[in-house]
């Protein structure tokens, strides 16, 4: 059974029924801890809130699983990502600590009645905000680190990737994150979770990088704390940098998010986020499977343990099935020309698929995941030539509202689709209006009450936050003081110095820069760094490892100051050698971005 959206997609109806079903309840692991009157999630029923999801949540309490008797644990329900507990004989293992100390802490004082013993390792599954941030919450000391007291155990390619999210595209990641839920607040009118766990909160971060590096595609085998282990990377969720692992002497399995959850996986983030690659996420679980086959129980960095053999085979061979099943139809489609919007209605998953009750479509759907497939194989262009001679961004909506009948007109169809329940005709009709007049405050409030209607009814928990985040902004309620930011300076201080810096390059005002030439060095005198930005054709090169000899101007000073200097657009307590006014005008060619000033719907 399927239901058709407003917004030209379709969504599989969900049964809340299959979380009290004796035959899906079967297959978790030993809960030895739980606090139900702990719910960070929104569970009350509502006429706000979906039935499916309120279900969805209520199933989100802090819980503690036994997978394997005094050995591995799984803490859920204590913050958006699980957490696994290795128990060693001289310490812990933690496979992701989690978005931030606080919430770190908390899951650490709730285990401590099963071991308190030292933690010897930290696992990063993968680099996304939710799972490596919480190290120093779990008792971890830079001096640990430093001497190799504690492992830190993380993809080759985490830095790299967690480099990019924080200085290339992250104030835009920081401001469509917090679309995704953040912004909106728990409860009826708001977040009812976060989809693969409760919440998602801000608090004190800490980042330690990675002392061991996990190749990408050969295993690695490293006793720690007695215990040995088996870490691959598997792609998933967090394309290269995804890693999951296997302990063999417990026959256990940790998928990571190469199996994101107990819900359609998110092939596509509605957040944002580079093209993942379908075809490679299903190759990932081709190499998570061998472990599985061989495998008692299971766990993931999103929910609830699994025990099982043929449970755990048969939930990830669907898993990857579906994965396959979506990107090969998509590709079918497209090869007979069909467009990007028509993939998402053409698409459906097979029934036996589509009843599995662990591949609902809570978090991903299969809607907006063919997009991304489009996209990824062929780009934004469809092959019609009117979408290269069409107006403008504004000129288009203007001629739309034109041709409509005039503004009144558009709002008055708008206004009947509203009354008669069609909300998203009638917030598509209203687009046009705002893009016009971004201060029309009739046709923004009739498409904020739209989308905050059509948002209500949703399952899917990423359709249900932008929708109501989208409402808020355009009639004034979306509350703003709270954000996520990428580059929060926890990480920013952690991550190699000349890296964050190379992506300053994307704030230059390329108008102020225009007939500009400037070269300035950078010497990071604690750390032995260097670097020289070259500003030119309305471009800021950068060039690692040297100072030019040209350089106009040369700003040295330990990391923290360099780092400093960029963020604040001045030189504050750094040594400048050679024009100091050369350096003034660069940074005065380098925007300061905020991300929650950021407008999502109307035009900035």
């Amino acid at each position: 059974m399927s239901q058709h959206n407003d917004l030209g997609g379709l969504v599989r109806s969900t049964d809340p029924e299959i979380f009290t079903n004796p035959e899906v309840l079967k297959h978790l692991a030993k809960v030895v801890w739980a606090d139900p009157g702990g719910n960070l999630a929104f569970t009350e029923e509502s006429s706000k809130v979906a039935p499916a999801q309120t279900a969805w949540a209520r199933q989100m309490d802090p819980t503690i699983f036994e997978v394997v008797e005094g050995r591995i644990y799984h803490a859920s329900g204590f913050q958006l990502c699980s957490t696994m507990i290795i128990v060693g004989d001289e310490g812990l293992i933690i496979v992701d600590p989690g978005e931030n100390d606080g919430r770190a802490a908390a899951t650490r004082a709730a285990f401590a009645q099963f071991s308190d013993l030292p933690v010897k390792a930290v696992v990063y599954s993968h680099r996304h905000p939710d799972h490596a941030f919480g190290a120093k919450g779990w008792g971890v000391t830079d001096e640990q680190v430093a001497s190799g007291e504690v492992a830190i155990i993380a993809s080759e390619n985490f830095v790299t990737n967690l480099i990019n999210d924080t200085g290339v595209v992250g104030n835009i990641l920081s401001q469509r994150t917090a679309y995704s839920g953040p912004y909106l607040g728990r409860g009826e009118e708001g977040f009812v979770n976060i989809g693969l766990g409760p919440s998602f909160t801000a608090g004190q971060l800490s980042l330690f990088l990675p002392t061991v590096e996990v190749p990408e595609f050969d295993p690695l085998t490293i006793t720690i704390a007695g215990v040995e282990v088996v870490f691959f990377g598997a792609y998933g969720d967090a394309d290269t940098d995804e890693i999951c692992l296997y302990v063999p002497e417990y026959r256990h399995v940790h998928g990571s998010e190469t199996i994101q959850g107990e819900t359609f996986p998110n092939l596509y983030t509605l957040r944002g986020t580079g093209f993942r690659d379908p075809s490679k996420w299903a190759g990932g679980i081709d190499r998570l499977l061998p472990y599985a086959e061989k495998s008692d129980t299971y766990s993931g960095s999103h929910m609830r343990a699994w025990v099982g053999n043929e449970f755990i085979v048969e939930r990830i061979t669907n898993y990857r099935d579906a994965i396959q099943f979506v990107f090969d139809q998509s590709v079918y489609w497209m090869n007979l020309g069909y467009k990007m919007e028509q993939l998402a209605e053409k698409v459906i998953l097979p029934d036996n698929l589509a009843r599995d009750p662990w591949l609902m479509e809570y978090y991903g759907t299969v809607a907006h995941s063919v997009r991304n497939v489009y996209t990824g194989l062929l780009g934004w262009y469809q092959a019609d030539a009117t979408e290269l001679a069409r107006p403008g961004f504004s000129d288009l909506a203007r001629r739309y509202v034109d041709a409509i009948g005039g503004r009144d007109a558009v709002v008055a169809q708008a206004s009947t689709a509203l009354d008669a329940g069609d909300y998203g005709w009638a917030a598509e009709l209203l687009t046009h209006v705002t893009r016009v007049d971004p201060d029309d405050t009739e046709a923004r409030g009739l498409k904020a009450k739209a989308l905050r209607e059509w948002g209500y009814l949703q399952t899917n928990i990423y359709w249900r936050c932008m929708a109501l985040s989208a409402a808020g902004e355009l009639d004034g309620t979306l509350d703003r003081s709270i954000v996520w930011n990428f580059a929060d300076p926890a990480i920013v201080a952690v991550l190699p110095t000349t890296k964050i810096l190379k992506t300053f390059r994307v704030r230059l005002n390329a108008e102020r820069a225009q007939g500009v030439g400037l070269v300035v060095g950078i010497d990071v005198t604690d750390t032995g760094e260097k670097g020289t930005f070259r500003v030119r054709n309305q471009v800021a090169a950068f060039r690692e490892d040297v100072i030019d000899d040209d350089a106009d101007v040369v700003l040295a000073g330990t990391k923290q100051q360099v780092l400093g200097a960029f963020i604040a657009g001045s030189a504050g307590d750094t040594t400048v050698t050679g024009d100091a006014a050369a350096l003034a005008s660069f940074f005065g060619l380098l925007d300061q971005i905020t991300p929650n000033g950021v407008n999502l719907v109307l035009p900035n």
